[in-house]
């Protein structure tokens, strides 16, 4: 039975190999696809004639004008007089075009640029009235232009024109230069003249209208009309194409055709989008709208040097990546699922999706390859089919609703409880009796018997067993959230579940994946990848994948027969490839980065080396790995602008290269460039013209950096405020296969500042010199000058001491002034002192005396009511004793104004002299008041009563002619004072 099955899946795999490398009719596997539209590439509309610079540059015939794409960046040039493109020629450096009422070709100048020179003024008088140039074709060593009255002959710096009615195609194939003239029919050019072609098909008079030719084969030439079909022809025959092909391709409306390769020619229509036929006409693949094109409306088609096709549409251009090793599979392009397993099965392809359950059958062919196969939908299979198992030679299906066996191309339920995942034959013995389903409740053990599988237990241990694994008779299931689990089966019946103790911390929160991979147990966590090793009976960190993987979190393994171990990385696909010597290697397929399942929905399935599919968003990926690693394109990188800036942007380089030799892989175009210092900002673009693939670019500027910098998908870069020096711009690429390019330089020079030029070093020296001079004769003159200050300084030190001397005696002198001043002034107040003294004993005296008159009247008011005349005589005796001291003190007022005066500045005789109508009783009241005594005081003094005290007040106003509003007291305040006259008014 082994035998058997290995037999057949190896019959099967061959055949599919066969298939997809001989890219047979099924249109199963579908290339990538790239839209470019008009808004992507930023011009007009219809895209017409496509051509190939040999620096891998695209140039596009577009309403707007010469459309250039390098596989980064679009560039349009325009026409003089802005007419539509029509047709584009590339030969060597020049680009030739046709327009409206245009012929000419582009060129590159010297900084790079492209520049276009017009040969109008080459065409003959009377020659000038054409319209629209629909072909531009290269002949030996001339170029010809087709317009619908006139084909122009450019030939050594001259044209020569060539009329007719009308000129419906000009076209080359092997070696033969052929025209359509309304006329004549078919044309071919020779000995300078147009001449008809031997043939017995009349092609004039509307009869057939050729769209185009292209080597077909080896040996033959394909002529394509618009609605008689096609024709193939040689040397000696021409002879219409019956093929059953040919009818479908024409009710299309074919429109254009090119060769890919001697066995395949692409042919593009009008209705259908494009055909890829072999050299017998069979249909090896159509690609429409549906798979993936802008429309099904070809204008042009056009097959590049690696052989990827270009079609140019009515508004927009699409690339077909038609040599790539990575294309696309989906059962069901109407329905865009996701693809979630696969497997070959029964000589038939089954692919389980979102929505069901897809088959095809894979049937040889006569010679090699496969018949053309279209996918249909498995009967009762629909739902989300999750996995496929092949279990005793029967093919089940995990579904969203239960297990299913597939029958005869339908699905027959085996138990539909639940949701199942995949299934598993447990123990070594073929074919196996008892069989485990990883389901959504956890694991289901089956009995297979008699062809049948009946159901034994059905064991609920968590809420999932997707990831599954039997080693023998031992189950291992693992939850991505709930953890690892063992489930034993004991000959005594049912089911142990065992949970996995996690003491070394293992497992993570989330996508805990497990996986049988070199016949071990494999544990994916976010923590790490471990084996499970069956003496430690414990998982551990696997030193083989931690040499791959030492840090970055892998979700997915599948090891092929060859002993690759396939993988799934941050939704990034790679293979660690066992089968070169040495140690492994790791290869990623960046073409298919963020494509590809995550979250727990990863699938890989490695047929063989020429077949791996993977699931994909929409369907599932097919890579021919074999392929893929054996393709060594060739890489170059271009430069694509250079442009230094200030205030504006100035270009040094325009981005095209006049030596386009492609075995120079570095571009010979470096043209050296001096940058003045402000402008020392520069900018660089950067593009491969590789377009089917990835690529990424390294940099580095010499000068001012040592290391280039990481791999990136970066096309551009930017140096600002560099210092003054010599740089170098270096910049390789490298694509999906790791294919490294030649550097490609460019060499400039950033001058420094006018104020670093040699001239102004030359100045700065002299203006040192000057500056060294200046100061050396500026210092002589300061010795000199220093010299006369300091004899002049002495001189002047001898002055100020002598001055010094003179002033200090002066000083001395002021000293002992100021000590008499202050003796004086200390004897002064000692004088004042006393008179004060003496002033206020006067005053007390004064005081006593009115006591004293007070107290004889006392005393004789006593003496007279005495009746004893003794006593009387001697009271009398007594009283004039009194009076007769108290005479003894009458001078005392003379002594009063003595002290009076001294004190206050001779205050008594200023008022005499000034006033000499004041009495004596007037002076005292003026000198009481001066003492600022009270009213009652002064009455008591002047025996006076207090009315007699204002009243004299009021007479001493008068005669001192006081005004009213001059207070008295003030004014007596200030006599003897320096404002004395003043006070007066």
């Amino acid at each position: 039975m082994i035998q058997r099955l290995l037999s057949k899946a190896v019959f099967l795999l061959l055949l599919l190999n066969i298939a997809v490398h001989a890219s047979s009719q099924n249109t199963v596997l579908v290339p990538e696809i790239i839209n470019f539209t008009k808004n992507a590439y930023d011009a007009g509309t219809q895209n017409r004639v496509m051509a190939q610079g040999s620096n891998g540059l695209m140039y596009f015939a577009n309403n707007d004008g010469l459309l250039v794409f390098d596989g980064t960046y679009w560039k349009l040039y325009a026409l003089p007089n802005r007419s539509m493109v029509r047709a584009v020629l590339v030969d060597g450096d020049r680009i030739y075009v046709g327009g409206q009422q245009e012929i000419g070709y582009f060129y590159f100048d010297g900084k790079g640029s492209m520049a276009y020179r017009t040969l109008k003024d080459l065409i003959p008088p009377g020659e000038n009235d054409f319209t629209d140039v629909w072909h531009v074709v290269k002949y030996e060593n001339d170029i010809f232009f087709r317009s619908s009255k006139r084909i122009f002959r450019y030939t050594n710096n001259k044209i020569f024109a060539f009329k007719s009615i009308d000129w419906r195609f000009l076209g080359t194939s092997r070696g033969v230069l052929l025209a359509q003239q309304y006329e004549n029919g078919l044309m071919m050019f020779a000995g300078g003249q147009w001449r008809p072609y031997k043939t017995d098909f009349d092609f004039s008079r509307n009869k057939m209208i050729i769209r185009s030719v292209s080597d077909y084969g080896s040996e033959k030439t394909m002529v394509a009309t618009v609605r008689t079909g096609i024709y193939l022809m040689d040397a000696n025959s021409f002879t219409k194409f019956d093929h059953p092909s040919v009818a479908k391709m024409s009710s299309d409306l074919i429109h254009t055709s090119a060769q890919i390769d001697t066995g395949r020619t692409i042919i593009g229509t009008k209705l259908g989008g494009y055909y890829i036929i072999d050299s017998k006409g069979n249909i090896l693949q159509q690609i429409t709208k549906k798979e993936g094109l802008q429309t099904n409306t070809i204008n042009n088609a056009f097959v590049d040097r690696e052989q990827n096709i270009w079609l140019g549409l009515e508004n927009g251009i699409d690339l077909v990546v038609n040599n790539s090793a990575i294309n696309h599979l989906n059962p069901n392009y109407e329905n865009k699922s996701p693809g979630y397993s696969a497997m070959v099965f029964d000589n038939r392809l089954f692919v389980g999706t979102n929505v069901g359950l897809y088959s095809m059958p894979l049937v040889p062919t006569s010679g090699s390859g496969m018949m053309r196969g279209d996918f249909s939908l498995v009967k009762n299979s629909n739902g989300i089919v999750w996995g496929l198992s092949i279990v005793n030679d029967q093919l089940l299906m995990g579904k969203n609703d239960g297990c299913f066996r597939i029958l005869n191309n339908e699905c027959i339920p085996i138990d539909t409880t639940t949701g199942f995942w995949s299934f598993h034959p447990v123990g070594d013995k073929q074919p196996a009796s008892r069989m485990i389903g990883s389901t959504y409740s956890g694991i289901n053990l089956y009995d297979y018997s008699n062809g049948r599988f009946s159901s034994m237990f059905k064991q609920t241990l968590f809420e999932s067993a997707k990831y599954t694994v039997t080693m023998g008779d031992e189950i291992w299931a693992v939850h991505p959230y709930q953890g690892l689990f063992k489930i034993s089966l004991p000959d005594t019946g049912g089911i142990i579940n065992t949970p996995y103790k996690d003491v070394d911390g293992l497992l993570s929160d989330g996508h805990n994946h497990l996986f049988k991979v070199r016949n071990k147990m494999t544990l994916l966590t976010k923590k790490g990848v471990y084996e499970y090793d069956n003496r430690t009976k414990k998982f551990s960190i696997s030193s083989f994948f931690n040499q791959f993987f030492p840090s970055e979190y892998v979700s997915y393994l599948r090891e092929d027969a060859s002993g690759n171990i396939w993988f799934i990385q941050d939704k990034k696909p790679g293979v660690i490839d066992m089968s070169k010597p040495g140690k492994p290697t790791v290869v990623y397929f960046p073409e298919l980065n963020n494509h590809v399942l995550g979250n727990d929905e990863e699938f890989i399935y490695p047929i063989n080396k020429n077949n791996i599919l993977i699931s994909g968003y929409i369907g599932l990926y097919h890579i021919d790995y074999e392929r893929y690693t054996n393709s060594h394109k060739q890489l170059r990188v271009l430069l694509r602008g250079v442009t230094s800036s200030f205030q504006k942007d100035s270009v040094l380089f325009g981005g095209y290269q006049m030596d386009c030799d492609t075995q120079n892989t570095a571009q010979s175009y470096t043209l050296a460039r001096e940058l003045s210092y402000k402008w020392n900002s520069v900018h660089f673009d950067f593009s491969a013209p590789f377009y089917g693939g990835t690529v990424e670019y390294s940099y580095r500027l010499v000068g001012y950096e040592d290391e280039f910098s990481p791999w990136s998908k970066r096309t551009e870069r930017s140096y600002t405020n560099l210092p003054p020096g010599d740089y170098v711009f270096e910049v390789k690429a490298k694509n999906s296969w790791v294919a490294e390019s030649a550097l490609n330089q460019f060499s400039f020079t950033v001058l420094p500042p006018w104020y670093r030029t040699v001239a102004a070093y030359l100045v700065y020296t002299l203006l040192i010199v000057a500056a060294i001079y200046w100061f050396y004769k500026r210092q002589q003159k300061k010795y000199l000058a220093q010299a006369a200050a300091r004899q002049k300084a002495q001189q002047l030190e001898f002055k100020e001491s002598q001055q010094r001397l003179k002033d200090k005696h002066q000083r001395e002198l002021d000293m002992n002034e100021k000590e008499i001043i202050r003796l004086k002034n200390i004897k002064l107040e000692a004088e004042v002192q006393h008179n004060h003294a003496e002033l206020a004993s006067n005053t007390m005296s004064l005081l006593q005396k009115k006591e004293l008159l007070n107290r004889i009247k006392d005393e004789i008011i006593k003496v007279q009511a005495e009746a004893d005349h003794d006593k009387k005589e001697k009271n009398v005796r007594r009283i004039i004793k009194v009076i007769n001291d108290q005479l003894e003190m009458d001078d005392d007022w003379e002594r009063f104004t003595v002290y009076f005066d001294r004190v206050n500045n001779d205050f008594l005789k200023i008022l005499k002299e000034k006033f000499p109508s004041l009495t004596p009783a007037d002076l005292k009241l003026c000198a009481y008041l001066r003492l600022s005594l009270s009213t009652k005081e002064i009455a008591d003094l002047l025996n006076l009563s207090v009315r007699g005290v204002e009243s004299s007040r009021y007479r001493l106003r008068k005669k001192l002619e006081l005004p009213n509003e001059v207070s008295l007291l003030e004014y007596l305040e200030k006599v003897g004072g320096n404002d004395t006259e003043n006070s007066k008014t």
